[in-house]
């Protein structure tokens, strides 16, 4: 498979994003709104289609941010990945959100955080592998921040909005700085999926793929 024609996506914050790549490298659009996602998405991948001189067709694979993160935003991403792959026969590499997070920045560890709302934080502890590729130590969780298990020891960096929320409450982590205005992004979610492409994954079936909640899901009216 050529790894340059990738579509990606990430729905599972406020950002919607989309990416492509092609032979002269990534293209992406970004958005930030708290809701219109269902309606942002189609029309990004268009247009970002359109700005790489590509269609649907030119496109071998699709990654998507599958969470954790807002349960709508989560399922849109999901079920658009999910049709536009079965309608071309692609396979689909399904990303972490927080891993994707963790991928914008060059710091090689990371204490990922997105707020999940109700008083708690989605969280993640990343390393740089030899390659460059944030890889989870231990689990992602979803819990209070009070509660959140960071590293006593090491240079670690904060990212996510999570640490905009939260932030007193991690005093004394030792983190060499934070930033709480970033989100996972299309990009960063192709790059993860290109570089397990390039290294054999082939992908998975869009049939089998499948949002990652963390936690499981309410009704509407409680998600917010």
């Amino acid at each position: 498979m050529d790894a340059r024609r990738f579509l990606a996506m990430d729905t599972a914050t406020e950002a919607c994003s989309v990416a492509v790549s092609t032979s002269d490298g990534v293209l992406e659009e970004l958005v930030v709104a708290a809701h219109g996602h269902s309606q942002l998405l189609l029309p990004m991948i268009q247009r970002v289609l359109d700005r790489a001189g590509m269609t649907l067709a030119d496109i071998e694979a699709i990654a998507c941010g599958v969470g954790p993160g807002g349960f709508t935003g989560v399922r849109i991403g999901v079920s658009t990945a999910q049709a536009l792959a079965m309608a071309r026969g692609l396979p689909v590499y399904p990303v972490s959100s927080l891993q994707a997070l963790a991928a914008t920045v060059p710091q090689p560890q990371v204490l990922a955080a997105l707020d999940a709302r109700r008083g708690e934080v989605y969280a993640g502890v990343f390393c740089q592998d030899a390659q460059g590729i944030p890889q989870l130590q231990g689990t992602e969780k979803v819990c209070a921040p009070d509660v959140v298990d960071w590293p006593s020891a090491g240079q670690w960096w904060g990212l996510g909005t999570g640490w905009q929320v939260y932030h007193a409450h991690w005093q004394g982590t030792g983190v060499l700085g934070w930033r709480g205005d970033s989100f996972p992004r299309a990009e960063a979610v192709l790059r993860l999926a290109q570089t397990r492409c390039q290294t054999g994954d082939r992908g998975i079936s869009p049939a089998l793929l499948e949002p990652h909640y963390i936690r499981p899901s309410l009704p509407e009216a409680q998600q917010k």
